[in-house]
Formats: structure tokens, C-alpha cells, sequence
């Protein structure tokens, strides 16, 4: 029992030292390449990539660019609507953003990401949150594809039993949501 504690607490500490490690770079990153001044959905990405407790977070990594991106056309075209209210142009984004990434049935995430970005490109308006934080979401998600590539890949790999068929996959490697 105490093994499994320790290996338990082992990971959790190398996820989150490579969430920060990978936030504070991605921050780093989109403020050179970009000239953000606070790329603060840069940091945000990394961390939802990598997370302790994700099965996989390539993954995690594809699906939250594909909720992030739903949620910021979302959001643009409904400026092109002439609702006067915000908090109308609010209620149709997010449930427009919610249904069409929900109904691409992929992770939770998608869903999730697509309503909270169609709420941010209403509220922040589109200079602010539309393609800005599309490229400060890119660069975190990059980085942290690269962070989960080096670490927590090769964990993944498994090499075949002692008997010569294929050794079962890792705890990480099996879906939670059977995705």
C-alpha cells in the first residue's frame, strides 16, 4: 500500500512541476513571440494539457483546441447578429458553443472550452479574446504537447510480456471517459 502511495504522489508532483514549468514558459513564449502583454490563456492551456489525473494528454491537448476554436467562431459571428442585449448575445454563445462541441461527441473538455470561449470572445470582445487568445491557446498547447511528449509518453509505451504477447497498457494510458 505504501508503494502505491509513493509512486501515486510521485506523479502527481512530476504533473504539476511540469503544469508550472510549462505555464510559465508558454507565458514567456507568447509574450516574445506575440507582444502580448498578458498571455494569460498561454499559462491557462499548458496547465489543462497537463494535468494530473488526464489519461492522455495529447488528447486533452487536441480537444481543447478543438472546444477553444468552436467557442471563438461562436462568439465572432455572433457579433455579426443585431441583438442589442448582452446578455441575450451571452445565452445564445455558450449554448451555441456547448451544443456543437457536445455534439461532436468527443471529451468533455470540448463542450466545455467551446461555451467558455464563446463567453470570453462576448464579454472581452474579439481583439481581446478572439484571435489573441487563439494564438496565446496555441503556443500553450504546443508547449504543452512537447511537455507530454518528453515525460509522460514513453510511460505509454509498454514492451511485450515475458510470453510474447502485447503487455497490457498503463493506468495513464486507458481512457477514464471511454474516449
Amino acid at each position: 500500500m505504501k508503494l502505491w502511495i509513493s509512486d501515486r504522489v510521485r506523479d502527481i508532483l512530476l504533473h504539476a512541476l511540469a503544469a508550472a514549468i510549462a505555464a510559465a514558459l508558454s507565458f514567456y513564449v507568447a509574450r516574445w513571440m506575440f507582444g502580448h502583454p498578458e498571455p494569460i490563456f498561454a499559462a491557462i492551456t499548458a496547465i489543462i494539457c497537463l494535468a494530473p489525473g488526464i489519461p492522455n494528454h495529447l488528447h486533452q491537448t487536441f480537444n481543447m483546441m478543438v472546444g477553444v476554436t468552436i467557442g471563438i467562431l461562436v462568439g465572432e459571428l455572433a457579433f455579426l447578429l443585431p441583438i442589442p442585449f448582452l446578455e441575450i448575445q451571452i445565452l445564445l454563445c455558450v449554448f451555441l458553443g456547448v451544443l456543437i462541441g457536445a455534439l461532436l461527441n468527443l471529451a468533455p473538455v470540448v463542450p466545455i472550452q467551446a461555451g467558455a470561449s464563446a463567453l470570453l470572445v462576448m464579454v472581452m470582445g474579439p481583439s481581446t479574446a478572439g484571435l489573441v487568445r487563439f494564438l496565446d491557446v496555441v503556443v500553450g498547447a504546443v508547449i504543452g504537447a512537447i511537455f507530454a511528449l518528453v515525460l509522460f509518453l514513453p510511460k505509454r509505451v509498454s514492451s511485450p510480456s515475458p510470453d510474447g504477447s502485447a503487455a497490457p497498457e498503463t493506468k495513464e494510458a486507458a481512457p477514464k471517459d471511454g474516449r
